[in-house]
């Protein structure tokens, strides 16, 4: 008894598909009603014939459950029953068991019902169709030649025949809904475990991203904020001075500063992307400005190496897109770095051009071409794999985290783009993306080419594009040398600067005196930026006056610009903080009254 019930138990176990475990419910209830009917049939007398048929039968569902459990085919399994027992065994069994007027009618009911339940795809139709012309066939021969039909003793034997074919059917179908619905419910409460299981899971995940992007945000401030002292001061050297040595020592810093910030954004934007928080957001943009910026960006960078950087753009390209035209700026950006670094002789080449899809769609393509060092056969299929560098042997002394492509096609697929690359060792490689884009302008952008401007920086060379000496601003950081730096970079614009190292000092200053402006950093102990901001509104002077406060921050987190717009902020000023930014943000909200725009 205990080995019939590890067969069962075996032929039923979770690892199984539903339709298999029914296939194996059916087949064990099939075998032990025959084996019942067989004795039974012996008991009222029934002759050698059937027993030989149900013989037969009795080994036709052993093979199917063999093929099934055995081979692992439970279709086949299935299939080979439905034929063999309704084409050829159960038609004389009809004629053997009395006909029409037996309990044969049950039985020809049941293995067609068997056929819907144990046959999976087409071939249950067929037959289905074949067993409706089999049971039609039976009963009209029956009713032309009735002496093919063996009748039962008496009237007698066929009620108790057909009462026992009913009451089978109802015990054989009962027995199979029951362990079916066993099966379904352990099934069912399983998945309920799994869905609670998820539940916590996604609960557990939501609260990890969460710390992930707060650490990603303070990362961003702690980080950022000693590189900002150290560009911020370098930057005041290269305007200020005028000595050759010194000027090389400064430009070698901003190199090194440049290239830090870098890495730091690399890392911190694989990091977005991992976590999910990396968001697209479509906006305007010009493309001859985008391209102008990438291409000045890295002109001075590869004319230190010795290399020409060549742009070739279709001017029929339209001038004003929508699209996420930061990630795309990154996305060249990222792919003219890399040639950069991997080329130590000849030609970089970038080529923008597009293709037109629909009225208001292109695919905008961006293709750099190098004469570098280019990548074996073997190390290009994993070229855009996180962490990871071609031949790393020979190309060991370039600095970089291998992130930069990585990130790069990540960007593109979550703008629905492609990327590829063409390469062959010791000739050069080409990056070709595909980004789809919406246009806004159909003006072509014409020759950009004479509008760049890719001369060096130095100390004599820079001038402030605004004055005020009219003006007055407040600055807030708890960190000394940041605020140092502002003055430092608005010296030449004659603005008057009150400064502060904690909000409630802010506060003070503010209600105090008038300013025309005030720069807010977000992260500060004890009365952070927000705090701050809310204090400041309270007062009867902000009511009066509407100063705007611009937020001053090291967040560089996406999105972290709408979420300060929102709470009130004018505009969103990220360190390191570039001169050039700082002065725009200048000009847009002091008032007009007070700024002079120098030549």
């Amino acid at each position: 008894m205990n080995k019939i019930k590890k067969l069962i138990k075996y032929l039923l176990r979770d690892e199984l598909t539903t339709q298999h475990r029914l296939i194996n419910a059916i087949l064990v209830v099939g075998i032990g009603a025959l084996v019942f009917c067989t004795f039974f049939d012996f008991f009222v007398g029934t002759g050698i014939r059937t027993f030989w048929i149900m013989g037969l039968l009795i080994l036709c569902f052993v093979f199917s459950l063999y093929i099934a459990n055995v081979k692992n085919k439970p279709n086949a399994a299935g299939l080979i029953l439905a034929v063999i027992s309704n084409y050829f065994l159960m038609p004389f069994l009809y004629f053997l068991e009395g006909g029409k007027e037996s309990g044969m009618p049950m039985w020809l009911t049941l293995a067609g019902l068997f056929v819907w339940l144990i046959v999976d795809g087409w071939p249950v139709f067929l037959i289905y169709i074949g067993d409706i012309i089999l049971y039609a066939s039976l009963l009209i021969i029956e009713y032309f030649h009735p002496e093919y039909v063996h009748k039962m003793a008496d009237r007698k034997a066929e009620y108790i025949d057909y009462i026992f074919a009913i009451s089978a059917l109802i015990i054989i179908f009962g027995s199979i809904f029951k362990v079916q619905n066993r099966v379904y419910e352990k099934r069912r409460i399983e998945l309920e475990d799994k869905e609670r299981e998820l539940t916590e899971m996604n609960l557990s995940l939501e609260k990890a991203n969460e710390a992930k992007s707060i650490f990603l945000a303070r990362m961003s401030h702690e980080i950022r904020t000693p590189i900002n002292a150290v560009i911020g001061m370098n930057e005041m050297i290269l305007r200020e001075s005028a000595e050759a040595n010194i000027l090389n020592y400064a430009g070698s810093i901003e190199t090194a500063s440049n290239s830090l910030l870098s890495l730091i954004n690399d890392i911190l934007d694989f990091s977005k992307i991992e976590s999910g928080l990396m968001k697209i957001i479509p906006e305007e943009y010009e493309v001859a400005s985008l391209i102008n910026d990438c291409y000045s960006l890295l002109d001075m960078r590869a004319k230190g190496k010795g290399l020409r950087l060549k742009l070739e753009h279709n001017e029929k390209l339209p001038s004003v897109l929508l699209g996420d035209g930061v990630r795309i700026k990154q996305i060249i950006t990222n792919l003219l770095t890399n040639a950069v670094k991997y080329t130590d002789r000849g030609t970089i080449t970038l080529e923008v051009d597009y293709i037109k899809k629909e009225d208001t769609r292109i695919d905008l393509v961006i293709r750099v071409t190098d004469t570098g060092r280019g990548i074996s056969d073997e190390d290009i299929g994993g070229i855009f794999d996180s962490f990871s560098r071609a031949d790393e042997r020979q190309n060991r002394n370039i600095e970089g985290t291998g992130l930069g492509l990585s990130i790069t096609k990540q960007l593109i697929d979550l703008m629905n783009g492609s990327i590829s690359v063409k390469s062959k060792q010791g000739v050069g490689s080409e990056f070709t993306a595909v980004i789809p884009q919406t246009v806004v302008s159909r003006e072509p952008i014409g020759n950009i080419w004479e509008k760049f401007n890719a001369g060096s920086r130095t100390g004599q060379n820079y001038r402030e594009s605004l004055t005020a000496p009219e003006a007055s601003i407040l600055v807030v950081d708890d960190v000394q040398v940041n605020l140092q730096i502002i003055k430092l970079l608005l010296k030449t614009t004659q603005i008057n600067i009150d400064t502060a190292e904690s909000g409630r000092k802010a506060i003070e200053l503010y209600e105090d005196n008038h300013y025309d402006l005030v720069f807010l950093d977000h992260m500060m102990p004890e009365m952070d930026g927000i705090e701050t901001f809310d204090e400041i509104k309270k007062s009867e002077r902000y009511k009066n006056e509407q100063t705007p406060i611009v937020v001053l921050t090291a967040n560089a987190i996406q999105g972290a610009d709408k979420e300060y717009m929102a709470v009130g902020f004018a505009d969103y000023l990220t360190k390191p903080v570039q001169a050039k930014e700082l002065e725009h943000v200048l000009i847009k909200l002091l008032p007009k009254d007070l700024v002079t725009m120098t030549e």
